[in-house]
């Protein structure tokens, strides 16, 4: 979301993502799902190939996401992802991106090689740079499960003088 994926446009200026776009996301991602399905690499036959390969069950996963399916696409048996994040999470990440970016720029002292005092504490400043930026520039449509500290809902209220006759 930095200047540059803008076209000279103000990287910080508000977003919106039309409820359009999502729905557009979520029609491709459930099109080439059943494509997956018909050409035998949908959810059914990725459980399948996870249980019986013998392989512990996390690495099993890894390899078909990670290579059957590549793979597959690249031998063009199956059609490229659409993507995986929708619209919301992409823009949220986008922006985040930019943020972490502006920050590591203003502090050219963090070493990535060291886990000093110091760098844990400049790295907890950029992820809550970033998490703040985003929820600026997205407002309510941050999607809040890929920022690194993810604002909790409110708790809802109850009514203690509800009274309900069961």
């Amino acid at each position: 979301m930095n200047g540059e994926k803008h076209n000279g446009e103000d990287p910080w200026a508000p977003v919106t993502v039309s409820d359009d776009a999502v729905a557009e996301h979520q029609q491709l991602q459930d099109a080439y799902q059943k494509t997956l399905t018909a050409a035998g690499y949908g959810e059914d036959q990725r459980e399948r190939y996870i249980r019986e390969s013998g392989l512990d069950p996390e690495h099993a996963a890894c390899l078909w996401d990670e290579e059957v399916i590549p793979a597959a696409e690249a031998a063009g048996a199956i059609p490229e992802s659409p993507g995986y994040f929708d619209p919301v999470e992409r823009a949220t990440l986008d922006v985040r991106d930019a943020a972490l970016d502006e920050f590591w720029k203003q502090h050219p002292e963090y070493d990535v090689f060291s886990n000093s005092p110091e760098n844990q504490e400049l790295f907890r400043q950029a992820m809550n740079h970033g998490d703040q930026r985003a929820r600026e520039v997205l407002g309510d449509q941050v999607a809040e499960h890929l920022l690194s500290s993810p604002q909790e809902a409110p708790a809802p209220t109850v009514d203690e003088d509800l009274d309900i006759d069961i």
